[in-house]
């Protein structure tokens, strides 16, 4: 599968090398293409405009700073009935969600995202356990969401090629849930000091429903 993914940040770059080592193409779009970063220099990666980088794929992810979401989607332009797989959270001054109780960040993302079928998901972990969700036996936690059930089974199966333990929560609006426990994640890591190699993970007991 050819991925998409907008942004050129060590989230972004992260997944692309995931997406890659499970035999994907990735292609980055950016604003600067002539100038890649380093972290997207990789085998079986290329770097080129946003709309292209769209135009190209066959999922698109997005994953830039949530002051940089709304330019890079205007940049993106019409995805087509395309699959954007939002990974952003809306963090904005004071370190808080401007997005909450009645809305999300995702919810947002499909506002802008010209005919997107949006899915929220690998938000609630940093980079490093994008890069290696497995600790021993277990494996990070990732949620998905989208009001479109094929949409989500889909990256949902993308998960799981690249490690996570993947649970599908429902519809778009689950990601009012799921961008507060990326903040909690974040708090846990970064305040309390417990650093980032430290991931959230689900529990299951046989025989209970």
């Amino acid at each position: 599968m050819n991925i998409g993914i907008i942004g050129a940040g060590k989230v972004g770059g992260t997944l692309g090398r995931a997406f890659t080592k499970a035999g994907h193409a990735v292609v980055y779009g950016v604003r600067a293409p002539s100038e890649p970063a380093p972290e997207l220099r990789h085998e079986r990666a290329t770097v080129v405009s946003v709309r292209d980088a769209v135009t190209g794929a066959d999922l698109v992810v997005l994953s830039t700073p949530w002051p940089a979401t709304e330019g890079a989607l205007a940049a993106a332009g019409d995805f087509g009935a395309k699959v954007l797989v939002d990974v952003t959270n809306p963090i904005g001054p004071g370190f808080r969600l401007t997005h909450g109780h009645t809305d999300s960040g995702a919810e947002q993302v499909a506002r802008w995202a010209k005919n997107a079928i949006v899915v929220k998901a690998f938000n609630v972990t940093g980079a490093e356990n994008m890069g290696n969700p497995v600790y021993g036996a277990h494996r990070v936690a990732a949620f998905v969401c989208s009001d479109d059930k094929q949409a989500s089974a889909r990256v949902a199966g993308l998960g799981a090629e690249i490690g996570f333990d993947v649970t599908e929560v429902g519809a778009l609006e689950k990601a009012r849930l799921l961008e507060p426990v990326a903040m909690l994640w974040i708090h846990m890591a970064m305040v309390l000091g417990k650093g980032r190699g430290m991931a959230f993970g689900v529990l299951r007991r046989e025989g209970l429903e």
